[in-house]
């Protein structure tokens, strides 16, 4: 699947760029090819009429072809990425799914539903609303996670913490660990009085270890995707259903090209530096770009396809940071049931197999005397 040799153009309308970028998408593997389709249709159809911030859009749809055409020219990092991504940990979809997940699921028990049907009704009138408004105290600020199941929340952070230990040497985890999951790990014992803190300060030191925190974790998956990971970790995309899609072929002119009267381009190297001028035709930026350097100096290419050996590795990675959430119905208590490594061994040929036949475990010939 390498990309096109043509060089991006500088300057694409942005319908011919959103064309160039849902064309490169077509070429990723379809496991994860739905949520990066997802997600670009729907940043170009929310600001297709009207965007006031249509320059910075456009120089992030250009860099956002780039790391496409990279990533089906064989560049590993980008292709990870985009892994990352189509599996939500990192990017857009972790988000959406890390906004799921805060919520709490609803009162546990009998008493906590019958204080949640006390609770005034949320359909009164705006008047009504405004005149009730008037005599309450302000909301209290960093009162963010309040909101959030907590309990849900700190229960995952444990699982995880655990989780980056048992996988500490097979796989790499976005930012830094997680240390402790005592949300009062900041709240100081006294303040200089000797008295306990103000509730304030109690609250806002809870709400800056509840940010570092949130930042860290890895919202599950649902069970079919998590068995998904499970499969190709174990190489199923060599299956024709998970296949890497073929590139199509260019057309090819009838009239062939002359590149014998090809010139050098002088005005830019009397008026840039050479690294400025060369700049283009480094590995990384050609892999981008699509620009080929045949001269004495360009180097060997990369390999223009990732293998299959390398996808495998890269799922199984990425199966290790996604937990798959269950739930108790009698005790309502929640499960977390994370990847694992998956054995370094390579299964046994039948030729190494044959080594074995007429012995038993403990590697004692099988015979009419012996015991099995």
């Amino acid at each position: 699947m390498p990309a096109p040799s043509y060089p991006i153009p500088s300057f694409l309308p942005p319908l011919h760029l959103y064309r160039h970028i849902l064309r490169e998408v077509s070429y990723l593997p379809p496991a994860f090819r739905a949520t990066i389709s997802s997600t670009i249709r729907d940043r170009f159809h929310r600001h297709r009429r009207y965007d006031p911030r249509a320059k910075a859009h456009l120089s992030r749809a250009s860099s956002a072809l780039r790391t496409l055409r990279a990533a089906n020219s064989g560049d590993r990092t980008a292709m990870a990425g985009l892994i990352s991504k189509g599996f939500a940990r990192s990017g857009r979809r972790r988000r959406e799914l890390m906004a799921q997940f805060v919520k709490p699921q609803g009162p546990s028990n009998s008493q906590d539903l019958e204080a949640l049907l006390d609770q005034p009704d949320a359909t009164q009138s705006s008047a009504s609303k405004e005149a009730a408004d008037k005599g309450r105290p302000k909301k209290p600020k960093n009162a963010f996670f309040q909101k959030w199941d907590q309990k849900k929340l700190l229960q995952l952070l444990q699982s995880q913490k655990h989780q980056q230990k048992e996988t500490k040497g097979s796989t790499s985890w976005p930012g830094t660990a997680i240390k402790s999951t005592d949300q009062d790990q900041f709240v100081p014992a006294a303040n200089i009085w000797g008295k306990p803190p103000a509730e304030s300060l109690v609250r806002t030191k809870q709400a800056h270890w509840w940010r570092r925190s949130a930042e860290k974790i890895m919202p599950p998956l649902g069970k079919g995707e998590w068995d998904l990971l499970e499969r190709l970790s174990n190489g199923a995309q060599n299956e024709p259903e998970w296949a890497v899609p073929a590139r199509r072929p260019m057309p090819k002119s009838l009239v062939e090209a002359d590149n014998t009267s090809e010139t050098l381009d002088w005005e830019a190297w009397a008026a840039q530096p050479a690294a400025a001028v060369e700049k283009q035709n480094s590995m990384a930026h050609r892999m981008r770009s699509g620009r080929t350097d045949a001269g004495p100096y360009g180097g060997k290419d990369r390999k223009p396809t990732v293998s299959a050996r390398w996808f495998r590795r890269a799922y199984n990675r990425t199966w290790q940071l996604t937990p798959t959430m269950s739930q108790d119905p009698n005790t309502l208590r929640y499960s977390f049931k994370w990847g694992t490594v998956q054995p370094k061994l390579p299964t046994p040929t039948a030729t190494q197999l044959e080594i074995f036949e007429g012995v038993d475990k403990r590697g004692h010939k099988i015979g009419k005397g012996s015991a099995s």
